[in-house]
């Protein structure tokens, strides 16, 4: 009897401690906004990396894994894929790329935020993927950032994706 009680105690705490330590989709999402304004407003990394006349920070752990369009830049970090997208066109200024999202009624849109300073306009989405997944989106002009992420890496994962955004200098 007092066996079976340690038992359930035990795994009573263990429910408690991992309920406790998990954040929540709501931390992660306000978070990694947070820290993709930061990112967003703070001074750009100097690109240690130069891709197709494209220069970029290629932070710690990623790694350019196709780079055989000048539109389209495969990045990675660990098993995750990182799109990057680079339209010429677009001014610093555009919206473009947060207008198509914003009127594209097959996606959930999680969370966003808008970011504006010194003429340019970007922006941090979180969209619903599958239950435990979610697509992220970082952008300033004509330059968008995309990754499939798992939710406890969110705000990470557009921090770092905002600073990437950042850095990009085209020719």
């Amino acid at each position: 009897m007092t066996r079976n009680w340690i038992r359930v105690i035990t795994a009573s705490l263990a429910v408690i401690l991992l309920v406790g330590c998990a954040t929540s989709i709501n931390d992660q999402t306000t978070d990694g906004l947070e820290k993709a304004k930061l990112a967003f407003q703070g001074d750009a990394e100097k690109p240690n990396e130069e891709v197709n006349d494209v220069k970029i920070f290629i932070p710690s752990g990623f790694s350019i894994e196709d780079e055989t369009d000048k539109s389209n830049i495969i990045l990675s970090k660990g098993k995750d894929s990182y799109i990057l997208f680079i339209n010429p066109n677009e001014l610093p200024s555009s919206q473009l790329y947060y207008d198509l999202m914003m009127e594209d009624s097959n996606i959930n849109v999680v969370e966003e935020k808008k970011f504006e300073q010194n003429g340019r306009f970007g922006f941090a989405a979180i969209i619903e993927n599958s239950e435990d997944k979610y697509e992220l989106i970082t952008s300033i002009g004509g330059i968008k950032l995309t990754t499939i992420s798992k939710e406890q890496n969110i705000a990470d994962n557009l921090e770092q994706m905002m600073t990437i955004v950042k850095s990009i200098k085209t020719k």
